[in-house]
């Protein structure tokens, strides 16, 4: 009779993505896991895959977790530039108080070249990020937030890359003086 797994699965996982996100892929070895989920190697092995396996589960657990915190911010703010400032606001908030940065764009810049799949995932938080840059320029647009002669297309690649530059700024430790005024300049920009 097969044993059941005596461990859940759910927090393993989260512990996963936090020791990748704070180590890196190379930084993080199979014992490194075991040691911090309290799984045993086998059955990290038989629940989850290879080391490369728990990596890619643990940057979708990611994805899905900045999702959230963007949902969230979608439901108490109404749109337009409203919410570009609030996921700006956010970032920088994320920037000042954890040094780890975006695992996404650690993972882009550790991986993406030499490992396709993860190129692909952090393509996807990008374009998922820069979709909803660019449809709430589009909403700011039509209601008369945004200049007509505006991109919003261009605004929101712009927009893309203050993002993920204030969280590579994270492993920096930048001053809460600096990123504020990254995202007031950002935000000028706009209007």
């Amino acid at each position: 009779m097969a044993r059941t797994k005596e461990f859940d699965q759910e927090e393993a996982l989260v512990k996963a993505m936090h020791l990748f996100w704070e180590r890196g892929y190379e930084g993080t070895s199979v014992q490194d896991l075991v040691d911090t989920t309290g799984v045993q190697r086998q059955s990290l092995y038989d629940t989850f895959g290879s080391k490369h396996e728990i990596f890619l589960r643990s940057l979708t657990k990611y994805q899905a977790m900045v999702g959230d915190q963007v949902g969230n911010l979608k439901t108490r703010h109404q749109g337009g530039l409203q919410l570009v400032k609030a996921v700006l606001e956010s970032c920088a908030a994320q920037t000042v108080s954890d040094a780890r940065g975006c695992f996404v764009a650690n993972c882009g810049v550790e991986l993406a070249t030499s490992d396709e799949t993860v190129a692909e995932k952090v393509r996807m938080g990008r374009d998922g990020i820069q979709t909803l840059f660019q449809r709430c320029l589009e909403q700011a647009q039509k209601s008369g937030e945004l200049k007509p002669l505006s991109s919003p297309s261009a605004l929101a690649h712009f927009l893309v890359n203050a993002y993920f530059g204030l969280r590579m700024l994270a492993k920096t430790r930048p001053s809460k003086a600096m990123i504020d005024d990254v995202v007031a300049v950002t935000l000028a920009v706009l209007h």
